[in-house]
C-alpha cells in the first residue's frame, strides 16, 4: 500500500507544476530521495514529465531518478532531451543501467550517443549490449573490486580509501591468480579485522560459486536466492571474472520475471503500465488472450448444437448444470497450471518428474470431482423444475459421474500441458490462463455430451 503522506506530495508536485512554482517546487525535489521523485512522475503527462524532469538541475540526481522510472518512461525522456544533456547524465548512470537503457532505444540515436560517449564508456556499455538481456551477461555490473592473490590486506584497504571509482559492491573482493583466473573471494569483515600484512591467499575463500556468462538471469537470481549473497561473479570461459550481478539486480530480476509471468497468465500480454500507457496499446494483447476461450466456447455450444436432440423433456434438466461443470473445469485448470508454473519458477520440481506429476494432479482431481460430484448429486435432487416430474435415479447419478470425470480430465491435461510446453523450452505460463479455459470448457462440454448419451 503507498504511503498516504507520499501521495499528498505528490499531488501537491503536479499543482506547483501546473502552476509553474519552480522555486517551491525545486525546494521539495531536492529533499525527496530518487525513487519517490519517481513517484512523482507516475501520473503525470509526457509533456509534464519532461518538465518536472528538467526542474531537476543536478545532473546525477536526474540519473538517479531515471533509473528509478520503468523502462517506457526512461526511453521517452531521453528522446526529448538534447544529446549534450543526455550524455552528462549517462555520465553518472552505472554501465548496466545505461546499457539497458540503450538497448530500448531507437538504433539511430542509440549509434548517435555512443559516438558522442567517451570511449572507456564506449566501450563498456558495447560490451555489456554484446550480451542477451536475458543473461548474466547482460544483467551484470562490470565495476568490481579484485586484486592479485599476492596483495596484503592493508595494500587492498589503501585502495579502496584512495580509489574514486564507484563499484558495483565492496562487500566482496575477488581474489585473482597470475592469470588473471577467479580462484578466491573475501569479505570486506574479513578485509578490515585481519592483520595487515595477511596476503589474501591466506584469507580468501576459495572454490567460489560463480555465474557464467551465458546463463539465464532467472537461474542466476535463483543461486543468489538460495546462498543469500550480496553480489555473485560473473566469468568467462577461461574462468575470468568480467562482472557481477549484485541483489538489486536480482530483486529487479525476480519482479520482471514474475510479472511477466502473471500477465501472461491471465492472457493480458506483456507489463501494462496502465495509465502511462495508450488505451490500445493495452487493449490488442487482452483481445488476442481471449481468442482462445471464445474458441473454446464457441465449440462448446456448437457441441452443445449437434448434441440437442438428445435434450427433450426430463432430459432439459441436465442442461442446467452445464454451467456448473465448465465454472470448476475453468478453476481446476486455472489452479493446476498454476501450481505447476510456479513451482517450476522456484525448482520444486524438475521436467523429469513427468509422470509423478501427472498423475499427482489427476488424482487430486479425481478426489476433488469426488467430493464435489457428491455434492452436485445431492443438489440434483432439489425439486427446482417441477414441470420436469420425478427423474430416474440415473439422471441424478449422471451428473456427479460428470463432474468426476470432467475435473479428473482437466486436471490431468492443465498439468500436462506446461510440462510439455517446458520439455519443448517454450515458456510454460503461455499454455495457461485465456488457452487452458478454452480447452477445459471444451473438454467439459465434450465429456457431458458423451456421457448423457449413455442414457439417451
Amino acid at each position: 500500500m503507498q504511503n498516504p503522506k507520499l501521495q499528498v506530495l505528490s499531488s501537491t508536485v503536479t499543482k506547483l507544476l501546473h502552476r509553474d512554482a519552480f522555486g517551491p517546487l525545486k525546494k521539495i525535489l531536492s529533499k525527496r530521495h530518487p525513487a519517490e521523485l519517481a513517484f512523482f512522475f507516475r501520473d503525470l503527462t509526457p509533456v509534464d514529465r519532461k518538465r518536472l524532469f528538467e526542474t531537476i538541475e543536478d545532473k546525477e540526481l536526474q540519473a538517479e531518478v531515471l533509473v528509478e522510472l520503468d523502462m517506457p518512461n526512461q526511453v521517452e525522456l531521453i528522446e526529448s532531451i538534447e544529446h549534450e544533456d543526455i550524455i552528462k547524465i549517462f555520465d553518472f548512470m552505472d554501465n548496466d543501467d545505461l546499457a539497458d537503457l540503450l538497448e530500448e532505444l531507437d538504433d539511430a540515436l542509440r549509434e548517435k550517443l555512443l559516438e558522442i560517449m567517451q570511449d572507456e564508456d564506449q566501450e563498456a556499455v558495447e560490451e555489456l549490449l554484446a550480451y542477451d538481456s536475458s543473461t548474466a551477461g547482460g544483467i551484470m555490473n562490470p565495476s568490481f573490486l579484485s586484486f592479485q592473490s599476492t596483495v596484503t590486506a592493508q595494500e587492498a584497504i589503501s585502495h579502496l580509501q584512495e580509489s574514486s571509482e564507484d563499484y558495483a559492491t565492496t562487500f566482496y573482493i575477488y581474489v585473482m591468480n597470475s592469470t588473471e583466473k577467479l580462484i578466491g573471494v573475501v569479505s570486506l569483515r574479513q578485509l578490515v579485522t585481519c592483520k595487515p600484512k595477511t596476503a589474501l591467499k591466506d584469507l580468501m575463500t576459495p572454490e567460489v560459486i560463480s555465474v557464467p556468462i551465458y546463463m539465464d538471469q532467472e537461474e542466476v537470481a535463483e543461486i543468489v536466492q538460495r546462498y543469500g549473497f550480496l553480489a555473485v561473479p560473473v566469468v568467462d570461459d577461461n574462468n575470468r571474472i568480467v562482472g557481477v550481478v549484485t541483489v538489486d539486480d536480482v530483486i529487479e530480476v525476480i519482479r520482471e520475471e514474475a510479472t511477466e509471468d502473471i500477465f501472461k497468465m491471465a492472457g493480458a500480454g506483456d507489463d501494462i503500465l496502465y495509465f502511462q500507457e495508450s488505451l490500445m496499446h493495452g487493449l490488442i494483447p487482452r483481445l488476442t488472450g481471449l481468442i482462445f476461450p471464445a474458441i473454446g466456447g464457441l465449440a462448446s455450444s456448437i457441441t452443445l448444437g449437434f448434441a440437442g436432440r438428445m435434450f427433450y423433456g426430463r432430459m432439459m434438466y441436465l442442461l442446467f448444470f452445464v454451467p456448473v461443470f465448465l465454472l470448476f473445469a475453468s478453476n481446476i485448470s486455472n489452479q493446476t497450471s498454476t501450481l505447476i508454473i510456479r513451482a517450476f519458477a522456484m525448482r520444486r520440481i524438475q521436467e523429469n518428474q513427468f509422470l509423478r506429476i501427472i498423475f499427482r494432479e489427476m488424482l487430486t482431481g479425481l478426489f476433488i470431482g469426488i467430493i464435489f460430484g457428491i455434492i452436485v448429486f445431492g443438489i440434483s435432487f432439489i425439486p427446482v423444475f417441477e414441470k420436469y416430474g420425478d427423474l430416474p435415479f440415473m439422471y441424478h447419478a449422471i451428473i456427479g459421474a460428470i463432474m468426476v470425470v470432467s475435473l479428473s480430465i482437466t486436471a490431468l491435461i492443465a498439468a500436462f500441458l506446461p510440462i510439455f510446453f517446458k520439455r519443448m523450452q517454450l515458456d510454460p505460463a503461455s499454455v495457461s490462463g485465456g488457452t487452458l479455459f478454452g480447452l477445459a470448457n471444451f473438454i467439459s462440454t465434450g465429456i457431458f455430451v458423451v456421457l448423457v448419451s449413455l442414457i439417451s
